[in-house]
């Protein structure tokens, strides 16, 4: 099976694999977004973006002002129990389902789906100025 990566650009959310094992080092972990209960926009340095499903719905984390990482090793991956923790008084720990690296046009289709960005207003195109008979007005 031929797989093409997410990075390439001109790759549109559709081409995107929901089932990515893709892994991200935490310590380049920058930033996060909730999108729903269930899957994050996580930024990485140098601008790398990555979807993020999540094991099972977590119902605190939209409300949640910071998350944590539960790993063996220094990378977050889908496999190898490796989890989120995130919560307030009592933490929260919940697995992560698949890990996808999406490029910027991906991030942006990516918050236009999740309702967490407006689409960009499409202008309709003014009609071209057509060359024809003209008019005469009888009196």
């Amino acid at each position: 099976m031929f797989e093409v990566t997410a990075e390439e650009p001109g790759k549109r959310l559709d081409d995107l694999n929901l089932r990515g094992s893709d892994c991200i080092l935490i310590r380049t972990i920058r930033d996060y977004t909730a999108l729903d209960d269930s899957h994050l926009l996580i930024r990485g340095s140098a601008r790398r973006g990555y979807f993020v499903t999540l094991g099972r719905p977590a119902f605190g984390i939209r409300s949640s002002f910071r998350l944590g990482f539960s790993s063996r090793d220094d990378q977050l991956c889908p496999y190898g129990g490796d989890s989120i923790v995130f919560g307030g008084l009592g933490n929260e720990s919940i697995s992560v389902r698949s890990i996808s690296r999406v490029n910027e046009e991906q991030i942006e289709e990516i918050l236009i789906r999740f309702g967490k960005k407006t689409p960009p207003d499409k202008q309709t195109p003014t009609p071209a100025d057509v060359k024809g008979a003209e008019v005469e007005e009888l009196d």
